[in-house]
């Protein structure tokens, strides 16, 4: 059974998304969604986690899917969006640990850098993190991207498209794929995914300028010393991702994820990288033993 759900921030900003329900639940699942997509994207992993007694939210971000104006208008966000959204996914794990259930989160690409982030802001708050298609280790591209974007984006051009910011941000993982068929097979081998991304209309748009300052704002501090160093030893993280996914630098980002989170004392962090699977592990031919990690770690993680 699937249902809207709105969740409203202490700065008054309401966001959406869509709550799987599941029979005799268990657990909870918080997943906040990646870039240039959506939390419909996300129905069949939520009903195999259904199907295992795991309840999952599914947060849009500001400008996506529910919380767009309309298919021509995304990926819009407001000053001080990437702090707000780790806000929003703060407070939706609060109200989902209302049932009494034990609660992961969970953020894929530009979800897992939020998720990364709430685990610097708010320690502890969840029961467990599963941080999906991921990267680390890379604090001196994102302040300068950052510096570009203090430069190039302003009042006047904040909703409009950026090809210099866009290019910085997205041509890399283009370009990384040899003999492509099209400019966003790096997502996935699964030809059928990447045409049905290709062909959604809520997928795959050029960002504003508003939208890139906002985000290398947040990217900018997410790895530097004083960040890291809020997170908690008592974390239980699962880092997933494709040994193809050049997001991940083909798996070079989470294993710096991996070890930099042992360095700041986290016993219970693992690893798993997937052979032969590019960005978006959960829409991949084998796409079900990425399923059953999951369900593994909130089954036993969080019992």
């Amino acid at each position: 059974m699937v249902e809207k759900f709105n969740v409203t921030i202490s700065r008054g900003d309401s966001l959406a998304g869509y709550f799987w329900k599941a029979e005799n639940a268990a657990f909870n699942l918080i997943v906040s969604t990646g870039m240039d997509e959506y939390a419909g994207r996300y129905a069949r992993f939520a009903s195999y986690l259904n199907e295992h007694g795991v309840n999952v939210w599914v947060l849009d971000a500001y400008g996506q899917g529910l919380n767009a104006a309309s298919a021509e208008e995304q990926e819009r966000w407001p000053k001080d969006a990437f702090r707000k959204q780790v806000d929003a996914i703060y407070t939706l794990i609060s109200d989902a640990k209302e049932n009494g259930l034990p609660t992961a989160a969970m953020g894929h690409s530009m979800g897992s850098f939020l998720i990364q982030s709430l685990i610097q802001r708010y320690p502890g708050c969840a029961d467990g993190v599963i941080i999906c298609g991921s990267n680390g280790g890379q604090a001196f591209l994102m302040t300068a991207g950052y510096g570009i974007a203090k430069l190039t984006v302003n009042e006047k051009n904040w909703d409009s498209p950026n090809p210099t910011l866009q290019n910085l941000g997205l041509g890399g993982y283009t370009k990384a794929i040899k003999d492509r068929k099209t400019d966003f097979d790096w997502l996935s081998f699964n030809e059928e995914n990447v045409r049905a991304y290709i062909a959604d209309p809520f997928c795959g748009h050029e960002n504003t300028g508003g939208f890139w300052l906002e985000f290398l704002r947040g990217m900018s501090v997410l790895w530097k010393k004083k960040s890291l160093a809020n997170v908690s030893p008592d974390e239980r993280i699962l880092i997933i991702s494709g040994t193809e996914d050049p997001v991940g630098r083909n798996g070079e980002g989470p294993k710096w994820l991996e070890a930099t989170y042992r360095q700041l004392g986290v016993k219970d962090v693992k690893l798993i990288l997937y052979p032969d699977m590019r960005h978006e592990i959960l829409n991949e031919d084998d796409r079900e033993k990425v399923f059953q990690d999951i369900l593994a770690f909130i089954s036993s993680s969080l019992s």
